[in-house]
């Protein structure tokens, strides 16, 4: 892709908008997103349906936030590390943010997926998709899906606006807890060992708790209450 960069209209974060985008990338029915009330409170957990393979946060840009993606002192060697994309789609964080959470959830997706048919039959180095190639494919499926980027209860921004919300995805592979960001150039960032089996999913994970209370001690005051988070989580209905 040459010239200017392409834009999609934002994500909303909205549970049933990456439920629809996610099933028609070839997520089993069932399996959807819901909306995560806490990551912590025993209470609030217990009414998830769990386990949840994936956390989605979505959070307010600022200057701090810019400059920290590039921070490597949490970087260690691994031997299997997450599936990652580049984020090359201006505005597109949400569906990358979807990517990473199907991408290393390979076993929720059925063998019709597109997305499954592509990661299977192209294989890149360290798991880290940021080729030309995988570019086209992603620009493919924003436009294939394009309703969804005008689909929730808010008014859609246009996709040429610069926004100041961002989403990143949390995902487990291998006893290890990553965070995922299109933009960083390293790739994922490890953020530790988990602390619970697999099978119980990643909410109770202090990993993750620790790394959301970072990101929201650290926005502007104005912006304290501009947090949201998702789940892959076995369906509601």
């Amino acid at each position: 892709m040459s010239g200017q960069v392409p834009s999609v209209v934002p994500l909303e974060s909205n549970p049933e908008v990456f439920s629809e985008f996610a099933h028609g990338l070839g997520l089993d029915k069932s399996y959807g997103f819901v909306d995560i009330y806490s990551l912590t409170d025993p209470d609030l957990i217990a009414f998830t349906p769990g386990p949840v393979k994936a956390l989605i946060l979505l959070f307010p840009l600022n200057d701090f936030f810019e400059t920290s993606k590039d921070d490597t002192s949490m970087i260690e060697e691994s031997t299997s590390e997450p599936v990652w994309f580049r984020q090359s789609i201006k505005n597109g964080c949400g569906l990358y943010a979807l990517l990473h959470s199907l991408s290393n959830n390979l076993q929720l997706l059925h063998g019709e997926s597109k997305l499954l048919q592509y990661l299977q039959s192209h294989p890149v180095t360290n798991n880290r998709y940021a080729d030309k190639l995988t570019d086209e494919f992603i620009l493919s499926i924003s436009e294939t899906n394009a309703d969804h980027f005008q689909s929730g209860q808010s008014k859609a921004p246009n996709a040429n606006e610069d926004v100041n919300l961002h989403f990143i995805t949390f995902v487990e592979r291998d006893g290890k807890i990553y965070e995922l960001d299109g933009r960083r150039p390293q790739g994922a960032r490890l953020l530790g060992k988990a602390g619970k089996s697999p099978d119980d999913g990643l909410l109770g994970e202090e990993a993750i708790s620790n790394r959301v209370q970072w990101y929201m001690d650290k926005a502007d005051e104005k912006n304290k209450l501009r947090f949201n988070l998702l789940g892959l989580a076995p369906s509601l209905d």
